[in-house]
């Protein structure tokens, strides 16, 4: 034990010369931990901005993603998933790449409410933003309320292109 002080206090006089911050050994799992999320959040936003370059879109979705954490799923006009950010694993427990392909359909059960997921699909043929709170089922089937805002996406010509979706657990 003695060692160990003699070297930690060797240590702590160096750190002291230098100019660079030094954390505590127990900060990095804390560090790392948030470290992986904002770089999630960085590579969802580089992401994003490459998807919505063409957009007429005026919505604000680094404010839905940023502040209100909300998951982000894109999908194509026939409705299959072409993104999701990385949040949505904590929303869900599916990763990104588990769901591009699928219909956000992939997310509801015997229990989501017939109705409500029948103004989501008038308000998608009508091309009109929605708001609803849906019974949606995670990976391991337990079940959890969703809050989804919905908005369809065209390009500078107006041609429908995509719609967004802003989820968050209600």
């Amino acid at each position: 034990m003695d060692d160990l002080f003699w070297y930690d206090t060797m240590m702590a006089t160096d750190y002291k010369k230098m100019s660079d911050h030094v954390l505590p050994i127990l900060s990095w799992e804390f560090y790392g931990e948030q470290h992986v999320v904002l770089e999630g959040f960085r590579e969802d936003l580089v992401t994003l901005k490459k998807i919505t370059e063409n957009w007429e879109f005026t919505r604000d979705y680094y404010n839905e993603f940023l502040e209100k954490q909300s998951v982000i799923i894109i999908t194509n006009p026939t409705l299959k998933i072409v993104y999701a950010s990385q949040n949505i694993q904590q929303l869900n427990g599916y990763m990104p790449d588990e769901v591009l392909g699928k219909s956000p359909k992939m997310f509801q059960g015997e229990e989501t409410c017939s109705r409500t997921s029948k103004i989501v699909r008038a308000a998608v043929d009508n091309k009109i933003p929605f708001e609803v709170s849906l019974l949606n089922y995670r990976k391991d089937r337990t079940t959890y309320m969703c809050k989804i805002k919905g908005f369809p996406v065209c390009n500078k010509r107006g041609k429908l292109i995509n719609y967004i979706a802003f989820e968050k657990v209600a």
